[in-house]
């Protein structure tokens, strides 16, 4: 009968290694895949923290460019007054100088 028992015995070990090995290599496999999934979601982390960054110099920058540029168009929009009021008195100016001289007759009493 010890035989026998043994047989039944070194049976169930070969069929516990036969599903323990299959097993084994899962999770090394699911091993590797977790640690990639870490050093991804760590790359996705420092690729965010310098989007963030970019964005904040963007803005900063952005808002820079706004104060240089509405100083600009300030002055631009000074400028264009300036050239129309010019205009207006050359205008004036020349109609002024074009138009005949006509002398009143003066009335004298007397």
């Amino acid at each position: 009968m010890t035989p026998l028992v043994d047989t039944v015995l070194l049976l169930a070990l070969v069929v516990t290694s036969a599903c323990v090995v299959p097993m084994y290599l899962k999770l090394k496999r699911l091993d590797r895949t977790q640690a990639e999934y870490g050093r991804i979601f760590a790359e996705s982390g420092h690729a965010l923290a310098s989007a963030g960054a970019a964005v904040r110099s963007f803005s900063t920058e952005g808002r820079a460019i706004l104060e240089d540029l509405t100083v600009k168009i300030d002055e631009a929009r000074k400028t264009l007054s300036d050239l129309e009021a010019s205009r207006r008195s050359l205008a004036g100016e020349i109609a002024t100088a074009h138009q005949p001289h006509v002398d009143r007759p003066t009335t004298s009493s007397g």
